[in-house]
C-alpha cells in the first residue's frame, strides 16, 4: 500500500485545526471562527463563480456571441443575457448605478417563479395528494409477479435478491414466504437479511404475499392517516372560513399534524448532525486511515495541539478586549 503523501497529511492537519475552530463558537463568537466562517464563504463564492462561468455563461454566451454557429435570434438571445449579467455588477462598479440591478434580478425572480409554481404544485402537491389516494388499499408485493423495483423495495431485499428471486420464480413458483427466502440461490447472509426482516406489523410478512389479492392492514390505517392529515393540514391553511365549529375542529387536527411533522423532520436533521460529528471525530482520530497512515498523521496530538493553541489564542484575545474597553476614555472621561 503506497503511504499517504505529505500534503495529505498537512492537508489532515488543517482539517482538524478547522474543526476545533469551528467548535470553538460553542464558547462564543471569536476571531478563529470568524475566520474559517470566512474562509468557507470565500471559498464557495469563488468556487461558485468559476463553476457557473465555466459551465453557463462560456458556453452559452461568450462562445455563442464571439465563437459563431448561432443564428440571428439566439444570438441577440445570448447578447440580452450577457447584458443582464453586466448589470448585475453595476453597484459593484459604481454604487450610484445600484438601480441597473434591478431589472435582471426582477427578471430572474418573475422568469423562476413562473417556471417553478406549477412544477413545485405539481410535484409537491398533486403527486402527494396522488400518491395518497391512490394507495390507500395498500396491496402486498406479489412474489411470483412483482416487478424487480417492487422487490428490491421490499424489507431486507436488495438487486441481487430480487434478480435471484425472479430466476427462481421462473423454474418453480413460491408456495410461502418462507418459501421465497430459502431457495438454493440465495447465499447465507441474504437469508439471514431476509430472517431479520421478518415481521407482521411493518416487516416483509406485512409488505409481502406469494399470491395477490393481499393487503397490508397496517398500510391502509397509516394511508388513512396520511391522507386525513394532508387534508386537514391544507384546510388549517384555508382562511376564507372561520375555524370554528368542525372546521376548527379539523384544522387543530391539522395543526397537530404539522407539528408531528416539524418534530420528525428536526428529530431525523438532529441525528443526521450527529452522525456528521461522529463521522468527522472519526477522521480526526483517524479511524477512517490505514494504521500506518493513522501513525504519521497523529490525529489525536493535533488535536491537543489545535485545542491549545485555540485556547490560548481566545484567552490574548479576551485580554485584549478587556483591557481596551478598560482604557481611557471608555466611560466617557478624557
Amino acid at each position: 500500500m503506497t503511504a499517504l503523501p505529505w500534503i495529505d497529511i498537512v492537508g489532515y492537519w488543517i482539517g482538524i485545526f478547522i474543526t476545533f475552530c469551528c467548535l470553538s463558537f460553542l464558547y462564543k463568537d471569536n476571531p478563529f471562527y470568524k475566520l474559517i466562517e470566512h474562509l468557507f464563504i470565500g471559498v464557495s463564492v469563488g468556487y461558485l463563480i468559476v463553476l457557473q462561468y465555466g459551465e453557463n455563461i462560456e458556453p452559452k454566451v461568450v462562445d455563442a456571441i464571439f465563437g459563431g454557429g448561432v443564428d440571428g435570434a439566439w444570438l441577440a438571445l445570448r447578447v440580452v443575457a450577457l447584458v443582464l449579467v453586466v448589470m448585475m455588477f453595476a453597484k459593484v462598479l459604481q454604487p450610484r448605478w445600484a438601480w441597473l440591478g434591478r431589472y435582471p434580478l426582477a427578471f430572474v425572480v418573475a422568469f423562476y417563479a413562473g417556471l417553478q409554481v406549477n412544477a413545485v404544485a405539481q410535484a409537491e402537491l398533486g403527486e402527494q395528494i396522488k400518491f395518497s389516494a391512490g394507495s390507500i388499499d395498500a396491496p402486498k408485493v406479489d412474489l411470483n409477479h412483482a416487478e424487480p423495483e417492487a422487490l428490491t423495495a421490499l424489507p431486507g431485499s436488495s438487486p441481487a435478491i430480487a434478480t435471484k428471486w425472479i430466476a427462481e420464480r421462473a423454474q418453480r413458483p413460491f408456495a410461502s414466504l418462507d418459501d421465497a427466502i430459502t431457495r438454493a440461490s440465495l447465499s447465507p447472509l441474504e437469508r439471514g437479511d431476509l430472517a431479520a426482516a421478518r415481521g407482521s406489523l411493518v416487516g416483509l410478512d406485512a409488505k409481502a404475499a406469494v399470491a395477490p389479492g393481499h393487503h397490508d392492514g397496517f398500510g391502509i390505517v397509516s394511508n388513512l392517516l396520511l391522507l386525513a392529515g394532508l387534508l386537514a393540514s391544507l384546510v388549517y391553511f384555508y382562511f376564507s372560513v372561520a375555524h370554528r365549529g368542525p372546521i376548527g375542529g379539523i384544522s387543530r387536527f391539522g395543526v397537530w399534524t404539522l407539528m408531528i411533522g416539524f418534530g420528525a423532520s428536526f428529530g431525523l436533521t438532529v441525528q443526521g448532525r450527529i452522525s456528521l460529528a461522529i463521522g468527522r471525530a472519526y477522521d480526526v482520530l483517524g479511524r477512517t486511515l490505514a494504521p500506518e497512515d493513522a501513525a504519521r498523521v497523529h490525529g489525536p496530538l493535533v488535536s491537543l495541539v489545535s485545542i491549545g493553541l485555540i485556547t490560548g489564542g481566545i484567552l490574548i484575545w479576551e485580554r485584549r478586549t478587556r483591557d481596551r474597553g478598560e482604557g481611557p476614555g471608555a466611560d466617557g472621561e478624557s
